[in-house]
């Protein structure tokens, strides 16, 4: 094989090489899950139903029932958008501090399980991937959006104009987004508001997260994100992205 046909094929390694940790995690699982549960598994054994999930002990549920989606052109800007907010939130918000968005990763994960089994949902990709807009959302509260059609407002606004979208789109409640969107603000208020206001801190991620994850922050003055390379970055650091997207339904256990 000549150099020139080897090099696309090492780019494409390079750049999945360079995804963090994490978001490769979701990236990968997204991609193995739906394409195996659209292929070779009926999604029947994948999706999360507590009868089989915890009294015949197929606990794989638990893990699968966050990744598939099917193989359309929705399923597609889920994933897009899993690997862009999930990718710029973790380099971002949690840069070097791995051990901390795994921790949020499974604090939400948690209450969805929580929160969706109340509403009988048996899938829960769109609530994290909303989740994880939600948080990105707050840390870019003055991030310009560019949405579709032209339309502009400040980052904060990002989760409620794609409910908005979707409700518009769905003619219905989303409540698989709305589920994202409640469980990525109990983070927030828990880890960020109410100790702010002199509260107690109850969410701490555990020490042994931390001994898997060291923390391990960057000296380098600019940081490389999936829209650029941002200098200095903070709270309120200036972003631009533009977004749309073609979000389904959740799915409910029949």
């Amino acid at each position: 094989m000549s150099r020139q046909q080897r090099q696309p094929q090492n780019e494409m390694v390079s750049w999945y090489k360079d995804i963090p940790i994490c978001t490769r995690f979701l990236f990968t699982s997204f991609i193995l899950v739906t394409v195996l549960g659209n292929t070779v598994i009926r999604p029947h054994y994948l999706v999360h139903i507590p009868q089989f999930t915890f009294y015949k002990l197929q606990i794989w549920r638990l893990y699968t029932s966050f990744f598939l989606y099917g193989l359309s052109l929705s399923g597609a800007f889920q994933l897009y958008f899993l690997y862009t907010y999930s990718r710029d939130v973790e380099i971002d918000k949690f840069l070097g501090r791995t051990a901390d968005y795994v921790f949020f990763l499974l604090f939400e994960a948690l209450m969805i399980l929580i929160v969706g089994w109340f509403f009988g949902f048996s899938l829960f990709n769109q609530s994290l991937v909303m989740a994880i807009i939600y948080i990105w959302s707050q840390h870019h509260r003055e991030a310009i959006v560019n949405f579709m059609f032209g339309i502009r407002f400040k980052g904060v606004y990002l989760p409620f104009v794609l409910l908005i979208f979707e409700m518009l789109q769905v003619g219905g409640i989303p409540w698989a987004s709305l589920i994202g969107v409640f469980t990525g603000h109990i983070y927030h208020y828990l880890q960020e508001i109410y100790p702010a206001t002199g509260g107690r801190r109850f969410l701490n991620t555990p020490q042994w997260l931390y001994y898997w994850f060291p923390t391990n922050i960057s000296s380098a003055s600019g940081i490389r994100t999936s829209f650029g390379t941002i200098l200095n970055p903070g709270r309120n650091a200036p972003r631009t992205e533009s977004t749309s997207r073609n979000w389904g339904r959740g799915y409910r256990l029949g």
